[in-house]
């Protein structure tokens, strides 16, 4: 006999061999004990999950004129559906059958009661596929189908089904396969099969394959043939899947945050190296800072995080040291990067440009990245390094021109008022470059501009969100500098720049004309001769 696949030769023939879809067998087999069989029946979820295998047990158990369980899968009835040449069990798969001639065919069949069965069963296998001209012809029959017959529609996407067949059916939704029954489940295949596969080997496949077990099957059929009369480990798994060892996520994720890049590099040329799947290691980070999120951010244990106590205090230990904030900035650049990776010949320069960027963040703004430039501005400050260039003769002049001001008596501070915020907005560079704290004289200068739209406030215009929030949770620090140079207490309005123009646009019915764009004249100045223009 010609070999078959494991998934092919381990599939369920009864009920109670199906895993993790307790909540619909239950009420399947109460339906048969109690002749309470629907016409139609929807089985939707995502793949390898038994909605194909539950379906055919279905059809075996409402035909079966064995004793005892039912089905017994040794009567005249079920032997012929099990082998799949019964008449009365119609399989058709609506991805290559889905259009109207294909149901007008099934709807002259219905009106032929079966042979030596029961009920006539049609399985429809991926029923989303049909087009809407085949929806509308199956409408009336699976609506009111003669008494012996039954529809079960199986499908994974069930949201591109019209409503009105959703109406019509019967629904049970199949849950993706818990880890803790997967691996319970494989094992059990494993010992019939006598095939030598190590514990930590089926857990990682169990991880893989994401609540499939055709999926995870697929993956120990491969391995099994592969490393033939060999104990499969799980670093063979690891070889087969192009995967790499969890060590590696922890080490990435600590050279990104101590901002060793030359680090980064060797971990990345190392999974290159030994032919790593660049798309499935990115994968693999990502379930990683998903993994060390939830470790910071959920106390006690949770169904969440289905791992060794060992392996979740370890996620614990490495999320305390790297923070709520910059786990979240990497995933956003690691989810971004394996969208790109799709698409580009080239993927280890998009990795290490990812890396990089989680190294020195200096080109995002969000609440991580600015979070982890300060731990790194505070590093610098522990290890003694200097911010800001030396004192200078001049420097020393003010210092001590400041001393002497900072013994006379307090001066009164008056609120602010338009012309102050027009000085403001015209001595804007002075300003900036006399402040001392570099996080601030950079979002000022570069992601910051003053302007003025209303009553005596004074606006300062962020580029995006990043350096609006950072501005927000330093706003006292901020004033304090506004104060000081310019003698005036200011009331401060932070907004970005979109909301700003709206907001110019409303009051003024114009966008702010000091923003200035480069014309042809400036870019001659700037360039000379050396750039052309079309006319």
């Amino acid at each position: 006999m010609a070999y078959q696949a494991l998934y092919r030769r381990l599939r369920p023939q009864r009920f109670e061999d199906v895993a993790g879809q307790e909540h619909i067998i239950r009420t399947l087999q109460n339906q048969i004990e109690n002749n309470r069989i629907n016409h139609a029946y929807l089985f939707c979820g995502t793949r390898g999950t038994g909605k194909t295998t539950t379906a055919k047990i279905f059809a075996r158990a409402i035909n079966c004129i064995g004793e005892g369980t039912k089905p017994c899968n040794k009567c005249t009835v079920c032997q012929p559906i099990l082998h799949g040449t019964s008449v009365n069990v119609i399989e058709i798969d609506a991805a290559s059958n889905n259009g109207v001639d294909n149901i007008r065919d099934i709807i002259e069949e219905v009106k032929y009661p079966p042979t030596d069965c029961k009920y006539k069963v049609y399985i429809i296998d991926e029923v989303h596929m049909l087009s809407a001209g085949a929806f509308n012809a199956l409408l009336k029959t699976l609506e009111e189908p003669p008494e012996y017959v039954v529809f079960i529609l199986a499908t994974t996407d069930p949201q591109k089904m019209p409503v009105t067949v959703l109406s019509r059916c019967q629904r049970f939704d199949f849950h993706r396969i818990g880890k803790d029954t997967m691996v319970k489940v494989l094992k059990e295949y494993m010992s019939e099969e006598k095939a030598q596969v190590s514990d930590d080997a089926i857990e990682y496949i169990a991880e893989l394959s994401d609540g499939a077990m055709r999926d995870a099957l697929s993956i120990l059929d491969q391995c099994i043939s592969f490393y033939f009369d060999e104990e499969v480990t799980i670093s063979k798994v690891m070889e087969i899947t192009g995967s790499v060892d969890r060590s590696v996520f922890f080490e990435l994720t600590d050279a990104m945050n101590n901002s060793d890049g030359s680090r980064c590099m060797d971990i990345i040329d190392k999974v290159v190296l030994h032919g790593r799947d660049i798309g499935q290691f990115v994968a693999d980070m990502i379930t990683h800072f998903r993994n060390l999120l939830l470790a910071v951010s959920i106390d006690g244990e949770t169904k969440a995080l289905d791992y060794s106590k060992t392996y979740v205090d370890k996620l614990r230990l490495q999320g305390c040291s790297v923070g709520y904030e910059y786990v979240l900035s990497l995933i956003t650049g690691f989810s971004e990067l394996a969208n790109q990776i799709k698409f580009s010949a080239n993927p280890r320069i998009l990795l290490e440009v990812c890396a990089i960027k989680g190294c020195n963040p200096v080109v995002s703004y969000d609440l991580g990245s600015v979070n982890k430039r300060l731990k790194n501005i505070e590093a610098k400050l522990e290890n003694g390094m200097p911010l800001i260039p030396p004192v200078t003769l001049n420097d020393e002049k003010i210092i001590e021109r400041t001393e002497q001001n900072d013994k006379e008596e307090p001066v009164v501070i008056n609120k602010a008022v338009p012309d102050d915020i027009k000085k403001v907005i015209t001595e804007w560079n002075k300003f900036v470059k006399t402040i001392d704290t570099q996080m601030i004289k950079s979002i000022l200068s570069t992601q910051s501009r003053p302007a003025y739209l209303e009553d005596d406030y004074l606006t300062l215009v962020a580029a995006n969100n990043g350096p609006l929030m950072w501005l927000e949770s330093h706003i006292d620090e901020v004033k304090k500098y506004f104060t000081v140079y310019f003698q005036r207490e200011f009331d401060i309005r932070i907004m970005t720049e979109d909301k700003y123009n709206k907001r110019h646009i409303e009051k003024y019915g114009a966008k702010d004309s000091e923003i200035k764009t480069l014309n042809k004249d400036d870019f001659t100045k700037v360039f000379g001769n050396f750039v052309e223009f079309e006319e």
